[in-house]
C-alpha cells in the first residue's frame, strides 16, 4: 500500500510534486505538514505530532478529531518518525515523503536518517530536488528514469543502514557520463553532480542501498523495474 508523509521544512512546488504521488491509500501529515497537504489539495487521513510549528490551529480544528493525534512536545522521537512509524503500523510499504528541506539542518540530518532504517521512505519530493533509493535484492533494486534533459544533474550516494557497512556495496548506470560501476563505495565513494546523457538512466543496486538525486521536474518519470 502507497502512502504519502507530509512534512515541514520548506514545501515543493504542489503541482510538480502531485506528479510523483501516484496511488496512494492513505496520506499522513506531520505537524505543519498539514499545511503542505492542504495547499497539495488533500485532507490527511491523520495529522500527528506536537503541532507546534503550525501557523493556524484554525486547520486543525477542521479536522475530525479521530484523524488528529497529539505529542507532547517533550519527546523521544520526531514528528516526522512519528508519522512514518504510524504508516508501518497501517501497513503502508511504500512512502513519498513530501517536504522536509530547508530550515535547519539539523532537522535535515534528522530527515536523512531516515534512510537508514529498515522501514524507510523509497521517494523524497523537497523543495528543488527528488531523492529515489535503490536497493539491491529488493524490489526497488532497479530504477528506470525517463525524461531527463541531456546534462542534468544527478548524484548517486551509498546509504549505510544503523550498525551496517559499506563494504560489499555495489551499483551500476547506465546514461551517465561518468561511470559509477565499481566506484569504491566502501572507501567513502560517491558521485556527485554526475551528468546524464540522454533521456533515460538506468541505476541497479547489486548490494546495499543508495540514494539517487535529481532535480525536481515535472517531466520525469520513475519506474521500478
Amino acid at each position: 500500500m502507497r502512502g504519502l508523509l507530509f512534512t515541514g521544512g520548506e514545501m515543493p512546488d504542489m503541482a510538480v510534486a502531485s506528479l510523483f504521488f501516484g496511488a496512494y491509500e492513505f496520506s499522513v501529515a506531520a505537524d505543519s505538514g498539514l499545511e503542505a497537504a492542504l495547499r497539495a489539495g488533500i485532507v490527511p487521513d491523520l495529522a500527528i505530532g506536537d503541532m507546534d510549528s503550525i501557523r493556524s490551529r484554525t486547520l486543525l480544528d477542521a479536522l475530525p478529531p479521530d484523524r488528529v493525534e497529539r505529542w507532547d512536545v517533550d519527546k523521544d522521537y520526531t514528528d516526522t518518525e512519528l508519522a512514518l512509524s504510524a504508516m508501518q503500523k497501517r501497513g503502508v510499504d511504500e512512502v513519498v515523503l513530501v517536504g522536509g528541506s530547508g530550515g535547519r539542518l539539523d532537522h535535515l540530518f534528522a530527515i536523512e536518517d531516515l534512510f537508514r532504517r529498515d522501514f524507510y521512505p523509497e521517494l523524497w519530493i523537497s523543495g528543488e530536488t527528488i531523492v529515489a533509493v535503490v536497493e539491491g535484492g529488493t524490489r526497488r533494486a532497479g530504477l528506470v528514469i525517463d525524461g531527463l534533459e541531456d546534462s542534468m544533474p544527478l548524484s548517486v550516494f551509498p546509504v549505510v543502514s544503523r550498525g551496517g557497512t559499506t563494504a560489499g556495496m555495489s551499483c551500476r548506470a547506465e546514461g551517465l557520463h561518468w561511470s559509477i560501476d565499481g566506484l569504491a563505495w566502501d572507501a567513502g565513494g560517491y558521485s556527485l553532480s554526475n551528468r546524464v546523457e540522454g533521456p533515460r538512466v538506468r541505476i541497479a543496486a547489486d548490494t546495499g542501498r543508495f540514494m539517487v538525486v535529481l532535480p525536481a521536474s515535472g517531466g520525469l518519470k520513475l519506474s521500478y523495474l
